[in-house]
């Protein structure tokens, strides 16, 4: 059974398909729960929300916001529901990650509503307790992916200054070996030649505070 996304991706140019690039589509769905309703979803196969790159999720957000502002102008609604069904108990119904922009207006029998539920203190403090061991957690796999991230930096930096120097060297070598200039100028010609070789992402990099 294909993904009802993915065959509107196949179908392009037939499917009802209202934006599309490289990485996301925006597109109006056969069944919807209001009329106007719009889906952005990702043009490549990613099930749920936690599939989905950081940088890519934050794309789709903005087209979203971008989709309900054309549905307040368009439609003349009173108001949208930003919606992400993320996995079967959510009521996920596509196994693709989807972001629905559902228009509004009063008293349409759109049945998005529900009612809270009252925590007790235990289910509060449980709750509570889970979350912010996640929190650390995650905060503590990001520092030091950071960590690592920046040590491998700094190692490649030192590794081609490295290389530079020696091609330097070496070139201020055969020009002793020649006899040609003097010692001040060989020390000039030295540090012009350095200036020239480093790349200029590297010289970039160095000004970084």
């Amino acid at each position: 059974m294909k993904c009802e996304y993915c065959e509107i991706v196949e179908r392009e140019g037939k499917a009802p398909i209202l934006y599309i690039d490289e990485e996301l589509v925006v597109a109006i769905k056969d069944k919807v729960m209001a009329p106007g309703q719009i889906t952005i979803f990702p043009r490549k196969h990613y099930t749920i929300l936690e599939m989905v790159p950081e940088l890519l999720i934050a794309k789709c957000s903005v087209v979203a916001n971008k989709v309900s502002m054309a549905l307040f102008e368009s439609l003349g609604c009173q108001g949208t529901n930003i919606l992400i069904s993320n996995g079967l108990a959510s009521g996920q119904s596509v196994p693709h990650f989807g972001i629905e922009v559902i228009p509004r207006i009063e008293e349409d029998k759109v049945g998005l509503t529900w009612e809270g539920k009252q925590l007790n203190d235990d289910e509060f403090e449980m709750t509570m307790r889970a979350l912010v061991e996640d929190v650390k957690k995650a905060q503590a796999e990001k520092a030091k992916k950071v960590e690592k991230e920046t040590a491998a930096d700094a190692a490649a930096a030192n590794s081609e200054s490295a290389v530079l120097g020696k091609d330097v060297k070496v070139v201020d070598d055969s020009s002793r070996k020649s006899g040609e200039g003097k010692a001040s100028g060989e020390a000039v010609t030295k540090a012009k030649t350095k200036s020239q070789a480093v790349p200029p992402l590297v010289r970039n990099i160095r000004r970084i505070p």
